[in-house]
């Protein structure tokens, strides 16, 4: 989430003009969610060996990106359901350097055709203050084309970690003056211009030899609108089967699919403290079907009770119609705001 940290606090030229970083940040979320509900696996399920050659029959930006992805030995895709959209997650581990994966990805973005060229340093944002004078924009935009024509460049480059975030337009922008053209007539939001979402990341521990790799990419068809609450389309059958804390708002939902289709994480954000927040599922969960698994009652007890923490998280397991599903309430130390993780499996 280092990303999304850097587009937010320096309020970099590409969400303030044309709003595309927000969504980068968006679909850094899918990553985060896919790693907390399952964590990458060390082998390929058998029914995905051949998923590979079910996207790269065509040439274009898109197979081409999944391409690279492939002959750099990411793991077979798997397929999410996010809100509606079709996103895909591949992994690797390495005994590079997350700068040398970006070197590498970088040289293999070029030769498969996904980038004009290859980027290794991130662009340090200019003020949007500061690009009022002609000169001053075309250089703000230069060498910007690949974030809107299906390449990626760098957003974060350090020791420890990479990111690479790319996107198309629903026109297929070449460079970013097609993208503005595009949006004056008459797109105003990352709805009406994104079309394809892509993001690379590689991160390792401090004084850890192994680099984990994490890429995330929507389809197509990405309709960044069903990111908005309960959105046409955006609800999955599950979410009626979970009770929604009061005056709460869902912030994602990301489901599996084919062998994976039982499993979700939603999450929402509570205007309310945690004590309430966990106050309300405790009484509700019942009323749809979910069981306290018995492990449970004590740690609920105590912290009634007070003789066990209750201030900073709360974690509660159930049971019921087949599957099981962790509840997390907690206080986000970035915003102060109390959020509601569930996550479910069969």
């Amino acid at each position: 989430m280092g990303a999304s940290n850097r587009l937010e606090g320096k309020a970099p030229w590409w969400v303030d003009l044309l709003k595309v970083g927000a969504a980068g940040a968006t679909i850094a979320l899918i990553a985060l969610l896919v790693v907390v509900l399952d964590g990458p696996r060390a082998e390929v399920q058998p029914a995905q060996a051949d998923i590979w050659d079910v996207f790269l029959s065509q040439s274009n930006k898109h197979e081409n990106f999944m391409r690279a992805l492939q002959k750099e030995g990411m793991s077979a895709p798997r397929e999410y359901d996010y809100n509606g959209n079709r996103v895909y997650f591949s992994h690797a581990t390495t005994s590079e350097s997350p700068r040398e994966v970006l070197e590498r990805f970088q040289r293999a973005f070029v030769r498969e055709g996904v980038n004009k060229m290859a980027h290794h340093t991130v662009r340090e944002p200019v003020p949007v203050g500061d690009t009022h004078d002609g000169e001053t924009f075309m250089q703000a935009m230069a060498g910007a084309d690949e974030l809107f024509s299906g390449g990626l460049i760098p957003v974060e480059n350090t020791r420890n970690y990479m990111a690479m975030v790319g996107a198309e337009t629903k026109k297929g922008a070449a460079d970013w003056k097609e993208a503005i053209v595009e949006m004056q007539g008459g797109a105003k939001t990352p709805e009406d211009t994104v079309r394809a979402l892509r993001y690379v990341d590689a991160w390792r521990e401090e004084g850890s030899l192994k680099t984990t790799i994490t890429a995330v990419w929507s389809d197509q068809a990405l309709d960044l609108a069903k990111f908005r609450n309960h959105a046409p389309g955006s609800v999955h059958p599950f979410e009626y089967k979970v009770p929604v804390c009061t005056g709460c708002t869902r912030v994602s939902r990301i489901s599996g699919t084919e062998g994976e289709a039982g499993t979700h994480a939603i999450l929402y954000r509570s205007p309310n403290s945690i004590n309430a927040t966990l106050g309300f599922y405790e009484r509700e969960m019942s009323r749809y079907g979910w069981k306290l698994e018995p492990v449970m009652r004590g740690l609920a007890a105590m912290q009634r009770e007070r003789s066990a923490p209750y201030e900073v998280s709360q974690v509660r397991s159930y049971s019921g119609d087949g599957h099981t599903l962790t509840l997390i309430v907690y206080r986000d130390s970035y915003d102060g705001q109390t959020y509601v993780s569930m996550q479910s499996a069969l």
